[in-house]
């Protein structure tokens, strides 16, 4: 019960906007569980965003908006260590996505494998197969993901329609780095 009213008191104390986006992203995270355990990733990959080779990128953002971005990320990390279900690197990867759009913050979505004898985090684990690992990042920032992102190779990305569709990149094309 003490757990409870812990997690309770936490709710209450944060601001209306955020109480609205963990309501949402709690939902959002049924909804992306669902698509994930039923749907073939071709029918997925459009929600990700434009799809655009395996690079790593860099958006440009003001400061405004990277600030946001990383109390989305942090909201969504809260919300999905409280889903009755799991929701895990891909899943908060694509609730933070969808608030990301909403506000119209340029993302970078990454998905990547890795031999599972990497070192991820804290732990290792001990066999030789593949592993995937979706990560997203706001400007320099990774926002949701970020645990032992390094360990894997990228084989996907995927960037908000906006970056490419913008008057300023019709000029030129997102920052590879």
């Amino acid at each position: 019960m003490n757990h409870f009213l812990r997690k309770y008191r936490k709710f209450v104390s944060m601001r209306n906007r955020e109480k609205i986006w963990v309501i949402l992203l709690f939902f959002l995270s049924g909804i992306a569980r669902a698509a994930i355990l039923t749907l073939p990733f071709r029918y997925i990959a459009p929600f990700l965003g434009q799809h655009y080779q395996n690079a790593q990128l860099a958006v440009i953002v003001t400061e405004e908006q990277l600030q946001k971005a990383r109390r989305i990320g942090h909201i969504t990390e809260l919300t999905a260590n409280n889903t009755p279900w799991q929701s895990k690197c891909l899943i908060q990867a694509m609730m933070a996505k969808w608030l990301l759009n909403h506000y119209r913050i340029p993302y970078v979505l990454y998905l990547g494998v890795a031999k599972s004898t990497a070192i991820l985090g804290t732990r290792e684990i001990e066999n030789s197969d593949l592993i995937a690992h979706a990560w997203l990042s706001v400007g320099p920032s990774i926002i949701t993901g970020d645990d032992g992102h390094r360990a894997f190779t990228i084989v996907s990305t995927f960037v908000a329609p906006s970056v490419l569709h913008s008057e300023f990149n019709k000029q030129q094309s997102p920052h590879a780095i």
